[in-house]
């Protein structure tokens, strides 16, 4: 990674010879946005997305050039970015260790292992931003071509919505596999244009992250000509009105209300006018536009109706695994759909892990305006504009399922990158005044090397002391064993010929609305688990001793509709016996409910309505934990842990001992 402070400086026109942070963030922006988001490698389901492969491919040599430079001269300083990514991190591997002791689906646990994969690629995307970003020049020539290439993403939505054609549906990239989760929505009469996202939402999030960043370039640097400033800027403004998105709306509204307060009068109302105007001329153009945004925040949404009824599901999940959650990466739409990230991190990660992530993104904005300056008008107003766009990429998290949208978290956790990097971009141009950040030569990677050893065999005591603390954690991983499974229905039937005094009658929505009476009084006495979920089996939530007894929804999250004569039966116990015990007796006791509420109302034997266990006899599973994937992660968190422990102790008694030095 090379870095202003590792090279001679240059003139910005010379001809660089290197491949620097800036031109591999430009490569990773242009594979995140270029690429189709639902086309991946197949082969690596979940991590197969070329921009995630290339963002671990970024954390290496991030992790290389650490190691290279190591030095016992080197002079640190406070990195607020990188500090709160390590807390994040350290959350998703301990949720990722718990996830792995939970009797899981086999989608569930390989779900947590291809997220922990991706969270892997962002964090080298932080991490190389953060920390290779640190010449001014290049740091506003990445700025610049994220501008133009935002420009260009949402010049193709802009096409979708005006030619009504999704063009993108017939483009395929050679070695790539669509997940068939593409495709245009329709709002109003109106296409929601998408460019090469794969949902609305995703691309109504990028365009409001980079849309803050592309209008300070347009208004403050005026070495460009007037079109190529404001052109990116114009076209992600209309894009974001023609996306029929409320979301993208609400995004550009919380960027702009960080940068506002930051522009003088005279540039405000400039700015609000040709907005204003803008509108209009769109208003007059495409007729009934006006009235489909307006209806989008006037009138009833099923979307908003079932974010809103989650909050009682998310919040009994959570009651489950409150502090570090279930897993970051189990939580699939088998169980709900939430349409809120912030629930899927609060189920996930837990409340630390959610508290954390929200450390990450309070401490980038923050880090822009601590390191505000008036002396560089362009750079002092860049700051608020990160701050802006991931304050409006954190707001729009609350709106849809972020962390499932590729584009939509790689662009977040890219402009938390360049928040550290604004960061450190204003100390180097400190450093260049005369107060270096890192003294000495550059070491080669043996040299590196052999500085970390030499810290690890001075400091062993620390390792092997963090180490140990890892083994009770060990040991109980070992004794966790896995849980016994069942599933079946009770059905009802009607006798094929009933009499005139049957009460019920025989048709099947009569049969129906029996079964749920039935139900109702069962679970009046028998209290079903605080979650049930939509379609994936009960132990699937991390119960390890409960009783289902529910109604079938073939309807499914979005319109339940119980139009079958059954009650579903799931029990999950640590044992087989157990399992076939409670079996027969909620089989027994479903029949005996059944059978004296017909013959309260008077119903003869011949006429009443039967139960059958289905299938007859009880199939038991056995669902097994993960063990060896939770000691990796434990491994993993301990060595990070310890090594980190004693690197950074030894640092602070060097730098206790240089001061004593010096003070003498």
């Amino acid at each position: 990674m090379k870095t202003a402070v590792d090279a001679t400086p240059r003139r910005s026109s010379s001809i660089r010879t290197y491949m620097d942070a800036t031109s591999v963030l430009t490569f990773y922006a242009f594979l995140l946005l270029a690429i189709p988001s639902d086309q991946s490698i197949a082969a690596l389901g979940g991590a197969g997305a070329p921009s995630t492969i290339f963002g671990l491919g970024m954390l290496l040599w991030w992790a290389w050039h650490n190691l290279q430079n190591a030095s016992p001269h080197s002079v640190r300083r406070l990195q607020p970015v990188r500090t709160a990514l390590v807390f994040f991190l350290v959350c998703v591997m301990t949720s990722y260790v718990l996830a792995a002791l939970m009797p899981l689906p086999y989608v569930d646990g390989n779900g947590s292992t291809m997220t922990l994969v991706n969270v892997a690629s962002y964090a080298g995307v932080i991490l190389v931003a953060n920390d290779g970003v640190q010449d001014r020049g290049r740091f506003l020539a990445l700025l610049k071509r994220l501008a133009i290439m935002g420009g260009l993403y949402a010049l193709v939505g802009v096409l979708q919505f005006f030619s009504s054609v999704d063009f993108m549906e017939s483009f395929q990239i050679p070695g790539l596999t669509s997940t068939g989760l593409g495709g245009v929505d329709v709002r109003g009469g109106f296409i929601r244009s998408e460019s090469t996202a794969r949902h609305p939402l995703e691309y109504a999030a990028v365009l409001a992250m980079l849309l803050p960043v592309a209008l300070t370039l347009a208004i403050r640097d005026t070495s460009r000509g007037f079109l190529l400033r404001f052109l990116p800027a114009g076209v992600m403004f209309l894009a974001a009105f023609v996306s029929v998105t409320r979301s993208a709306l609400l995004g550009i509204a919380a960027g702009l209300i960080v940068l506002f307060p930051t522009w003088e009068r005279r540039l405000r109302m400039k700015i609000a006018a040709a907005g204003v105007a803008g509108i209009g001329i769109l208003y007059f153009f495409v007729p009934g536009l006006g009235g489909t945004i307006f209806g989008m925040f006037s009138g009833s949404d099923p979307s908003v109706d079932s974010r809103t009824s989650s909050i009682d599901v998310a919040f009994g999940y959570l009651s489950l695994e409150p502090s570090f959650g279930r897993g970051l990466g189990t939580m699939s739409p088998m169980y709900r759909i939430f349409d809120n990230q912030y629930f899927g991190l609060l189920i996930e990660v837990g409340l630390v892990g959610t508290l954390s992530f929200l450390a990450l993104v309070l401490v980038g904005t923050m880090s822009t305006f601590l390191r505000h300056s008036r002396s560089d008008q362009l750079l002092g107003d860049l700051g608020p504009a990160l701050a802006g766009g991931v304050l409006a990429g954190a707001l729009l998290c609350a709106f849809f399922d972020a962390f499932h949208f590729p584009q939509a978290v790689g662009m977040l956790m890219m402009m938390l990158g360049l928040c550290g990097a604004y960061w450190n971009v204003k100390s180097f141009r400190e450093a260049e005044a005369g107060k270096p950040l890192i003294r000495g030569r550059l070491f080669l990677a043996t040299a590196g090397f052999q500085h970390v050893v030499a810290v690890l065999r001075r400091r062993w005591y620390v390792v092997v002391a963090v180490l140990l603390l890892t083994v009770p954690a060990v040991i109980a991983s070992m004794e966790v064993k896995g849980v016994y499974y069942t599933k079946f229905e009770m059905g009802f039937e009607a006798p094929a010929a009933a009499t005139k005094n049957n009460a019920l009658r025989t048709e099947g929505s009569t049969t129906v609305n029996f079964a749920a009476v039935v139900q109702r009084i069962y679970e009046g006495t028998h209290p079903n688990p605080v979650v049930i979920p939509t379609t994936a089996p009960l132990y699937g939530t991390g119960i390890r001793d409960a009783t289902a007894v529910y109604l079938p929804n073939s309807g499914g999250q979005w319109q339940s509709n119980f139009n079958k004569p059954s009650v579903v039966v799931e029990i999950v116990r640590s044992s087989p016996e157990a399992v076939l015990k409670t079996a027969a007796e909620v089989s027994g006791e479903l029949q005996k409910l059944a059978t004296t509420q017909q013959e309260a109302l008077g119903i003869w034997e011949s006429a009443q309505i039967s139960t059958n266990q289905r299938p007859g006899t009880v199939d038991i599973s056995y669902i097994g934990v993960r063990t060896k994937y939770a000691l990796v992660g434990i491994a993993t968190l301990g060595l990070g842990l310890a090594f980190a422990s004693a690197i950074y102790l030894d640092r602070a008694i060097q730098a206790v001992a240089r001061r004593r030095e010096s003070q003498r």
